[in-house]
C-alpha cells in the first residue's frame, strides 16, 4: 500500500508553456502557419472556437480554473474550414448507436473540441457509457463503506499506482482527494489490478468533466473491457509494453529508432517513459484530444500517438545545423522537453495526423508483440527480486486481505455481479497460488448448462475455483484442491477425491467460509473426508449426511445441505436451487 494523499503531497502540476523555438522547420509541412501553433493551432477539418465563457459549465467544481485559463493556450480562430460539423450530443449519441467503427472513428479523429467546448461535459461520459456500459451507482455504496468519516484528509493511494508519476493536471487538492477515493475503490473491487499507473492520470483527467460516480464508472468499464486492451494491470505486461514500444518504434518509426540507437548505449531506457510522453509531457489540450480517441480505439491510440512523437522529434532535431550529436545524449530529458513545448511548432492536428498515418499497425499487431514479450519478460527474470516478493505479497485495505496477482480479468460487474466480494476468496486461497495467474474456463452464459461440458472445460486444472449464482441471488462456491479428472481414476461410480484445502463458501447474502473439519480436529467421523465426486449426471462438493454442493446435469435441480466434511450450514435458504450462473476459475 502507497503512503496517504496529503494536501501537499500531490501539487497542481500544470503544463507551463513558455513556447521555446525547437531547432529547425517542419519543411515538409504544406501549412506554413502551423508553426507558432501555440498562438494559431491549424484546425484541419473543424474550426476551434472558444473564448473560455464566464460559465466554465463543462468543467466540474473539482477544477482549478485559474490555473487552467492561465496555462492553456485557446484560439479563436473560426476560419479554419468552411464545412460545418454537426457538433451536438444529439448528433454524437447518433454516431454511437448506429455502431459503426468507422463512422465512430471519422466522428472523433476529425474533431478538434477545445477542452471548453460544449460537447466535452458529456463527450467521455457518452462514450464510455455506449461502448463500455459504464454506468450504475455501485461506487456510492462502496465509497461509504471504505470512508464513513467525509472529512478524511489523508487517503491512501494503492500499490498499483507510481508514485513518480502522478499528474493531477488542473484538479484542486479536494479534485485530487476525490481522486484517491476513485482508486480505492478501485483496489476494493479489482484485487487482479497488480500494476497501473496510469490510471492516476486518467482518474484526474475524467474528474475534469465528470462527477465521482461518473469517473469510477467509465475506469471500471475501460478496465474490465473484454474486447480491447486500454491498460496494462500487472507489472509484467507494464514492462512487456516498453519492449512492445520498441519494437513497433523499429518498424513504423525506424528513422527515429536508428537516430536514438545511434546516439544512446540503452535504448531501452528511453522507450520506457512512452506512455508519458502522452500523460505527463504533453500540453492538457493535447491529452484531452488524445483520449477522445483513445476511448474508442484502445491503447493503439497512445502507441500510435507516441510514435508519431518520436517520428516528429527525430525530424526536427535530425534538421539542427552547425551543432554535432553527441553519444549519450539524454534523449529522454530531451523528449520530455519536446513534448512540453511542443505546441510552439507542432499543432494537435499534425501530431495526430502523423500518428494516424502510420501504415500496417493494427491491434493484432499489437496484440502478437505484447505476448511475446511478456513471455520474454517472465522468462528471462526481468522483475527484480524486489518486485518478485512485491508481486507475491498481499496488500490489506481496512481489514480485507487483497492479493496482489491478476485475477478475474475478463469480467464487468455491470453485467454480472457474481463477482462482487471475489477479493475474499482469494484471501481465502492456499497461499501458493499467490503467485498463479487464474483464468476463466467455463461460463455458463457462453458455455451453456451441460454438466458434460463443465466438465470438459475444467478438468485438466489441478485446482479450480466455482461460483454459483442462483436464480433467487444468492452467491456461494467451493475451491476444489484437486483435478476434476480424477473423477474417472475409480471403477466406481461417484467415488470421492480430493485433499483437506477444498473448502465451501457463501458471498451473499452472508460471507463465510467453511474449511475441512479435520484442519481443527483430529478426531472426526468416517463420513467427514468426502471431498470432491462426480460423474455425467451428478457434480457433488461435500459429503456425509447430506451434500454441501449438488449440481445435476442441467444445473437446474441442485441442492445445497450441511455436510459431515464441512459442517457447513446450507448455503442457499431453500436448500433446493436452480443456478442463473456457474463459473469456473483455473490456475496458471
Amino acid at each position: 500500500m502507497q503512503g496517504p494523499v496529503t494536501n501537499n503531497q500531490i501539487t497542481e502540476e500544470h503544463h507551463d508553456v513558455q513556447n521555446p523555438a525547437i531547432n529547425g522547420n517542419d519543411q515538409d509541412s504544406s501549412h506554413p502557419d502551423e508553426n507558432h501553433a501555440g498562438n494559431k493551432q491549424e484546425h484541419g477539418n473543424a474550426p476551434l472556437d472558444s473564448s473560455f465563457p464566464d460559465s466554465h459549465s463543462v468543467f466540474t467544481d473539482f477544477v482549478s480554473l485559474q490555473g487552467l485559463k492561465h496555462d492553456v493556450t485557446l484560439s479563436t480562430d473560426t476560419s479554419g474550414s468552411s464545412e460545418v460539423y454537426d457538433d451536438s450530443e444529439e448528433q454524437l449519441i447518433l454516431v454511437l448507436k448506429l455502431g459503426s467503427v468507422k463512422h465512430m472513428k471519422q466522428f472523433l479523429r476529425l474533431r478538434y473540441w477545445m477542452v471548453d467546448h460544449e460537447i466535452r461535459e458529456s463527450l467521455w461520459l457518452n462514450l464510455c457509457r455506449y461502448l463500455h456500459k459504464a454506468d450504475g451507482d455501485i461506487y456510492e455504496e462502496i465509497v461509504q463503506e471504505l470512508f464513513p468519516d467525509d472529512n478524511i484528509q489523508d487517503i491512501a493511494l494503492p500499490g498499483f499506482i507510481d508514485h513518480a508519476h502522478l499528474t493531477p493536471y488542473y484538479l484542486t487538492n479536494d479534485g485530487i482527494r476525490e481522486v484517491a477515493k476513485i482508486l480505492a475503490v478501485l483496489n476494493h473491487m479489482n484485487p487482479d489490478i497488480t500494476y497501473c499507473p496510469p490510471v492516476f492520470s486518467l482518474a484526474c483527467l475524467f474528474l475534469h468533466y465528470m462527477n465521482s460516480n461518473e469517473c469510477f464508472n467509465c475506469l471500471y468499464g475501460l478496465l474490465r473491457c473484454k474486447d480491447m486492451t486500454y491498460l496494462m494491470q500487472t507489472k509484467v505486461a507494464w514492462n512487456a509494453s516498453k519492449l512492445v514500444f520498441r519494437d513497433l518504434a523499429k518498424k513504423h518509426a525506424k528513422s527515429g529508432y536508428t537516430f536514438i540507437l545511434r546516439q544512446t548505449s540503452n535504448i531501452d531506457s528511453v522507450f520506457d517513459r512512452w506512455i508519458w510522453w502522452i500523460f505527463s509531457d504533453l500540453p492538457f489540450e493535447f491529452v484531452v484530444k488524445i483520449v477522445d480517441c483513445f476511448l474508442l480505439e484502445g491503447v493503439k491510440v497512445l502507441y500510435r500517438v507516441a510514435l508519431a512523437v518520436l517520428i516528429l522529434y527525430t525530424k526536427y532535431n535530425s534538421k539542427v545545423s552547425g551543432q554535432q550529436q553527441v553519444f549519450g545524449s539524454n534523449h529522454s530529458s530531451n523528449i520530455k522537453h519536446f513534448c512540453e513545448t511542443m505546441p510552439s511548432c507542432i499543432s494537435i492536428t499534425k501530431l495526430l495526423k502523423v500518428a494516424f498515418g502510420i501504415r500496417g499497425l493494427t491491434r493484432k499487431e499489437i496484440k502478437k508483440l505484447q505476448v511475446k514479450n511478456e513471455m520474454y519478460v517472465n522468462s528471462k527474470a526481468v522483475l527484480s527480486n524486489h518486485e518478485i516478493s512485491r508481486s507475491q505479497s498481499h496488500r490489506s485495505f481496512h481489514g480485507v486481505t487483497l492479493p496482489l496477482s491478476r485475477s478475474f480479468n475478463n469480467r464487468t460487474l455491470y453485467e454480472f455481479s457474481i463477482l462482487f466480494q471475489i477479493h475474499l476468496i482469494w484471501s481465502w486461497l492456499p497461499p501458493r497460488l499467490a503467485v498463479c495467474q487464474p483464468t476463466l474456463l467455463y461460463t455458463s452464459e457462453e458455455h451453456g448448462t451441460s454438466l458434460r461440458t463443465l466438465y470438459s472445460k475444467v478438468e485438466d486444472y489441478h485446482q479450480t475455483i466455482i461460483v454459483i449464482q442462483t436464480t433467487v441471488g444468492e452467491i456461494f462456491g467451493a475451491f476444489c484442491s484437486a483435478s476434476w479428472c480424477e473423477r474417472k481414476s475409480s471403477n466406481k461410480n461417484l467415488s470421492y477425491f480430493g485433499t483437506g484445502e477444498t473448502f465451501v463458501f457463501s458471498l451473499y447474502p452472508k460471507k463465510e467460509k467453511y474449511e475441512w473439519v479435520g484442519i481443527l480436529n483430529e478426531d472426526i467421523k468416517r463420513t467427514a473426508s468426502m471431498f470432491l465426486a462426480g460423474d455425467n449426471s451428478v457434480m457433488t462438493i461435500g459429503g456425509g449426511s447430506g451434500e454441501a454442493i449438488q449440481l445435476d446435469e442441467n444445473l437446474e435441480h441442485c441442492r445445497s445441505e450441511r455436510c459431515d466434511t464441512f459442517e457447513n450450514e446450507a448455503l442457499c435458504a431453500t436448500k433446493d436451487f436452480t443456478c442463473k450462473v456457474v463459473e469456473v476459475y483455473g490456475f496458471e
